[in-house]
């Protein structure tokens, strides 16, 4: 009768190793899951950010002005614009 409780009792404790074990992994897993969301939406927003940087950068008005202002150019006359036909 004795041995058959501390037979009992080891085989409790053997299956319950596993348990602790999976339920460990489980929480890591879900602390990476997490903190790899938070950079997921971190990337969204910076994503975002950029993609109304390149609307607001490529808007021709800004191109022709920046074009006029810093490079002193101008549009050419249709005197002086030569089509190429192949």
């Amino acid at each position: 009768m004795k041995w058959v409780l501390v037979l009992l009792v080891c085989a409790v404790f053997v299956s319950a190793l596993p348990v602790v074990v999976v339920r460990h992994k489980n929480r890591m897993l879900f602390t990476e899951l997490q903190k790899l969301q938070q950079q997921r939406d971190a990337l969204n927003v910076s994503f975002g950010q950029l993609q109304l940087e390149q609307s607001t950068l490529a808007e021709l008005n800004r191109v022709e002005t920046i074009a006029r202002e810093q490079l002193d150019m101008v549009m050419p006359t249709p005197d002086d614009i030569v089509v190429v036909r192949p």
